[in-house]
């Protein structure tokens, strides 16, 4: 059903019932793609390559509010607007991971672990882990 509302979704990737997308046409994902449970993504151009695998309870936030001044309440300084995020092929997000969206890519064949809270790029075939995540070693060596 997405992909006859957006044909950025291929019509082999799947998106649990209880994912929540936003808007349509701000989503690209990849053959043999999926979303899983609880997945949920806000304020965010997002592109996933082929064979990602999102587990349960993924977020991931773009966007942000302005907060330069300190003369006015950061509520008052409106927002950043959607930011972008690319996921390279064949990545594993592990369950309740959360992406800070700020215009930056995931790497191909990278590993989010459960629970990692990440905050910028992460090299392709990187494992990262924690809160802020860091790369815990690489699948490639």
């Amino acid at each position: 059903m997405l992909h006859a509302l957006n044909p950025a979704v291929s019509k082999s990737a799947t998106v649990d019932r209880k994912a929540y997308v936003g808007r349509f046409d701000c989503l690209r994902l990849g053959a043999s793609s999926g979303l899983g449970a609880g997945f949920r993504m806000q304020n965010v151009e997002l592109s996933i390559g082929c064979d990602v695998m999102c587990a349960e309870g993924v977020l991931i936030l773009g966007g942000g509010h302005r907060h330069e001044s300190l003369e006015r309440p950061m509520r008052c300084q409106g927002s950043l607007g959607k930011t972008r995020l690319t996921i390279g092929d064949d990545v594993w997000i592990g369950a309740r991971a959360v992406i800070l969206a700020k215009d930056y890519a995931i790497g191909r064949g990278a590993i989010i672990g459960a629970g990692a809270v990440v905050t910028k790029a992460v090299p392709d075939y990187a494992v990262v882990a924690g809160n802020p995540a860091k790369i815990i070693k690489y699948r490639n060596r």
